[in-house]
């Protein structure tokens, strides 16, 4: 420990007294978060760890939050390194860090699973996924399904008509009561904030077909008829009218957008029940999953630009 402190916070060494030991601490911050990148920590266990004063620890955080250099999560209270950071690398693995504590600390908060997802190739990635104590989510990070209509409603409930009408004919035929129901939800969902995902046999039958495809060379037709055939065998997602009907369906999904500084809609986030909820209990994951969706876009917003570029160059590339 004591070489470690000597190294870090620049105590008396064989080359002399630190010039600068303010600005060595600094550094010191710094590289602890980066080598606890995995971990987070608290104020209290930077002190402790570089042993300095809580009030010098305090005035070195709140500095470099200030620079975006170190990023405080306001649910848990635990530092990590932001994005303002300098760096050669891409800035999508810091933001996908950024936002796993956050993810972590909403699953604990709903007592159920959660995850991420994005665009990625005219696919929705799942790229962060996280369940309450030693459970495995029921879907985890790397799965990747068709974007075609009725998956990623929470992407496309806030574009433009264009992109919906794309979004809609990508499934290819499907019945005339589905076609008339989708507009409708999509306003809904918008109305709502979130949209809502029925669990039934098709769409777990669809689902594992779509995994299964995921290790083959099969053409992404294949899987967009898939994802159409979830359209032609159920209902998707509520009406208001049909709210009150809620708790006889089990529920796979309830996913709200987050939108990145220009408002469009780069990455979701989705509480996943797997099981039966009554509306009140529909109404407060949707407020919970809601309020994580407007933190994690304040970081799109103003972490990001990278991040942003990319889906506007994915979105250009499918118009």
């Amino acid at each position: 420990m004591s070489e470690y402190m000597n190294a870090k916070l620049g105590q008396p060494d064989e080359r002399g007294q630190d010039p600068s030991p303010p600005t060595r601490r600094v550094v010191a911050v710094v590289e602890l978060l980066a080598d606890r990148a995995d971990s987070h920590l608290t104020l209290a266990e930077i002190c402790r760890e570089l042993d300095i004063s809580r009030s010098t620890g305090h005035a070195i955080l709140t500095t470099l939050c200030s620079c975006d250099w170190v990023l405080r999560d306001p649910l848990s209270g635990k530092y990590s390194l932001g994005a303002g950071l300098p760096t050669t690398t891409p800035r999508a693995a810091p933001l996908s860090r950024m936002l796993r504590e956050p993810l972590r600390q909403l699953c604990s908060a709903i007592g159920m699973a959660a995850c991420i997802s994005e665009l990625s190739d005219g696919r929705l990635a799942v790229i962060e996924s996280a369940a309450p104590g030693a459970s495995r989510p029921p879907v985890q990070a790397g799965v990747r399904l068709p974007f075609v209509a009725p998956f990623g409603r929470e992407f496309v409930a806030w574009a433009p008509t264009t992109v919906r009408e794309e979004w809609l004919a990508a499934a290819g035929p499907v019945n005339d009561v589905y076609r008339a129901r989708m507009p409708k939800v999509l306003k809904e969902v918008q109305r709502r904030g979130y949209g809502i995902e029925r669990l039934s046999d098709p769409l777990l039958k669809v689902f594992a077909a779509l995994l299964a495809l995921e290790d083959t060379t099969a053409e992404d037709p294949v899987a967009a008829r898939l994802a159409g055939a979830v359209a032609d065998l159920t209902i998707i997602d509520f009406l208001p009218g049909e709210l009150n009907k809620i708790a006889q369906h089990p529920l796979a999904t309830i996913s709200a957008p987050i939108f990145d500084a220009d408002g469009d809609v780069v990455m979701s986030v989705s509480a996943q029940p797997y099981k039966q909820l009554t509306v009140e209990e529909v109404r407060n994951i949707g407020a919970s999953v809601v309020g994580f969706a407007e933190y994690a876009s304040s970081l799109v917003a103003r972490h990001a630009p990278a991040i942003q570029a990319h889906h506007r160059a994915h979105n250009e590339a499918r118009t």
